[in-house]
């Protein structure tokens, strides 16, 4: 008798969520896995470097110089170059589900080849690996995200991509602060291998199956993700819809730079990428224990590195509530200035203390003052560059305008970061 109302109870459970839209925040919720990965491949430098590059370290099975370490940190940066156009000329022929799930393996290789490095050879090949799935990633997902999602949640769901990134950086901070990198690392696979066994179960997007003529199969993933039978609306609407993408001419790169309206929203783009990047946070990202420690902090370094990430997490999430109504460019110039003068106290903090100065009354000056930076950064430089490059394209151009600003993202931050080591030198 129990056993027979046990069972009810699970069917009943499974009838009311066949009933919700649950299955699309599923969906998102598995996806957003590798974003989440993807921050910790990001965070994982700042992190990890400060027990590689100790020759003392007796921790980890593999030491680095520090010109290895650069390399390490900014081989994943390296990978996105290739990932993201990869991801731009298949997702539209295997499918976005398709392309989350390959992400999986080389997450995998990744994580293991860091877990059992015993060479910089291998570490960097497997920060390098970890890049393809990155330029994949956020290629593929914002877009399955947008395809499946209702509209009255799209821009609540869209939202969670920014702060899975942050979130996944802050995480294997907290990792690597209680456990080895090697065990950190291996558990590190465990947002990868739920992602991937999770969207083994997920619908592909209704648009991509109707662009392939699968209206039968879209019809059933639209009921599936709304929760009801009565999708007759929406199917006409993206039917419409994706016919009419078939009938426009598609854009290429060549049209991103010769069209003059594109030209403008191309210069635009790459000078909100330029002030982003420009303002350093990768290479913070990346370093900010060495720095502290480089610093003489007589505090806690994993800590105030717990801070930092904490503190650039709250401030995504409020950024992402606040910009439609304090507006992009008042936000712009509020983040600008205010992580310029922060900066530029930690700039005079370094200066000073290599001329001898006594701060030793100052030695909270650094944290507070990198804390100050990534608030005020995390309110406008850190997602309206993102936000803009969806809003400055049409649509027929916006893939390869997309495209192009994934890869000049990453190649402007690897050369930002490897060159803050050089400086670092001086």
């Amino acid at each position: 008798m129990c056993c027979f109302l046990q069972n009810i109870l699970v069917f009943k459970m499974l009838e009311v969520f066949a009933r919700t839209e649950i299955i699309q925040y599923l969906a998102v919720g598995f996806g957003s896995l590798n974003i989440i990965t993807s921050g910790m491949q990001y965070g994982w430098p700042s992190a990890s470097l400060t027990h590689l590059q100790n020759p003392n370290d007796t921790t980890v099975n593999v030491h680095l110089t520090a010109s290895e370490g650069s390399w390490v940190a900014v081989a994943n940066l390296i990978g996105a170059i290739i990932g993201s156009p990869l991801a731009g000329v298949t997702v539209d022929i295997v499918g976005r589900r398709k392309m989350i799930l390959f992400t999986f393996f080389p997450y995998m290789a990744s994580w293991l080849s860091i877990a059992f490095a015993t060479t910089p050879t291998v570490m960097i090949f497997g920060r390098f690996i970890s890049g393809i799935s990155d330029g994949c990633i956020f290629t593929s997902l914002p877009i399955y995200i947008g395809e499946i999602a209702s509209p009255k949640v799209r821009g609540l769901l869209c939202s969670s991509v920014p702060v899975c990134l942050i979130g996944g950086v802050l995480l294997v901070n907290v990792l690597d602060t209680f456990m080895t990198l090697s065990a950190s690392a291996l558990f590190s696979t465990i947002p990868p291998i739920t992602c991937f066994v999770g969207m083994l179960f997920m619908p592909e997007s209704p648009y991509f199956l109707l662009t392939q003529n699968r209206t039968s199969e879209a019809r059933a993933t639209l009921e599936k993700l709304r929760g009801t039978d009565d999708v007759d609306d929406e199917l006409n609407r993206i039917t419409e819809s994706t016919k009419q993408s078939k009938e426009e001419s598609k854009g290429t790169f060549r049209d991103v730079f010769t069209i003059p309206s594109n030209r403008r929203a191309l210069l635009i783009m790459m000078l909100l990428r330029a002030a982003q990047q420009l303002s350093g946070i990768t290479a913070l990202v990346f370093y900010v224990s060495l720095i502290l420690q480089a610093a003489g902090a007589t505090y806690s370094v994993t800590i105030s590195t717990m801070i930092f990430f904490s503190a650039q997490l709250i401030m995504s999430i409020v950024g992402s509530v606040i910009v439609d109504w304090t507006g992009r460019r008042f936000l712009l110039l509020l983040s600008a200035l205010g992580s310029a003068m922060a900066l530029f106290v930690e700039a005079l903090y370094f200066q000073l203390d290599s001329e001898g100065a006594d701060l030793s009354n100052w030695n909270l000056l650094p944290i507070t003052a990198l804390v100050v930076y990534v608030i005020f950064y995390g309110v406008g430089l850190q997602n309206i560059p993102i936000l803009m490059l969806g809003e400055l394209f049409p649509t027929s151009i916006k893939a390869a305008a997309v495209c192009f600003g994934d890869l000049y993202f990453a190649a402007l931050a690897a050369i930002v970061s490897k060159f803050f080591k050089l400086l670092a030198k001086t």
